[in-house]
């Protein structure tokens, strides 16, 4: 094929290619206006979502959602008060809990996992690291709890153990404790 003869062909198949090439370009618009719609869609539908955690009306009551409560340390033997304190807990859907306390150099905040048992009786175990006076790292403590959530969905007690862990995760010493939290709401 000469030169020329190959310059004809090319020019016969040249309208082929456009229509081709137009065609991918249309798919192409086609496929990014879809797309567009799609994200506008999930944009303005996004809101009616609801976010809070807390629990909705109209559905079973659930732990999930941000809590105050007042605890008070107790004698394991006898169940007297031995002292008294305030923490939040957080408990995020999926099962993850986070326990904030007061300022303290003597310990960190608490990470967990909870889960539900049966009805409104529900458990956690969350860990948190302790330092002595310096900053030096001398351990950790655990607390395990057995919950019950009333029905409203807005207060639970509860009953706790604590073990006191060295560096080594040896118990040293344990604890227990009761409490009763109320749901933070925005009203």
């Amino acid at each position: 094929m000469s030169f020329s003869d190959y310059d004809t062909h090319r020019q016969q198949k040249a309208p082929k290619f456009q229509r081709l090439e137009e065609k991918k370009m249309k798919n192409t618009f086609l496929k990014s206006i879809g797309g567009t719609a799609l994200a506008l869609l999930v944009l303005v539908g996004g809101p009616q979502i609801s976010v809070s955690g807390q629990s909705d009306e109209g559905h079973e009551p659930s732990l999930v959602g941000v809590w105050v409560t007042h605890v008070t340390r107790r004698n394991c033997e006898t169940g007297e008060p031995i002292a008294t304190s305030q923490s939040q807990l957080t408990f995020a859907k999926g099962g993850t809990l986070l326990e904030t306390v007061g300022p303290s150099i003597f310990r960190s905040p608490g990470n967990g996992i909870w889960k539900r048992e049966s009805g409104n009786e529900y458990s956690y175990a969350l860990r948190f690291m302790r330092f002595d006076a310096a900053g030096s790292f001398t351990g950790s403590g655990v607390v395990r709890a057995a919950l019950t959530l009333d029905e409203t969905g807005d207060h639970y007690t509860a009953t706790a153990t604590n073990d006191v862990l060295d560096v080594n995760g040896n118990v040293i010493a344990s604890g227990c404790a009761t409490s009763v939290s109320t749901r933070f709401s925005m009203e």
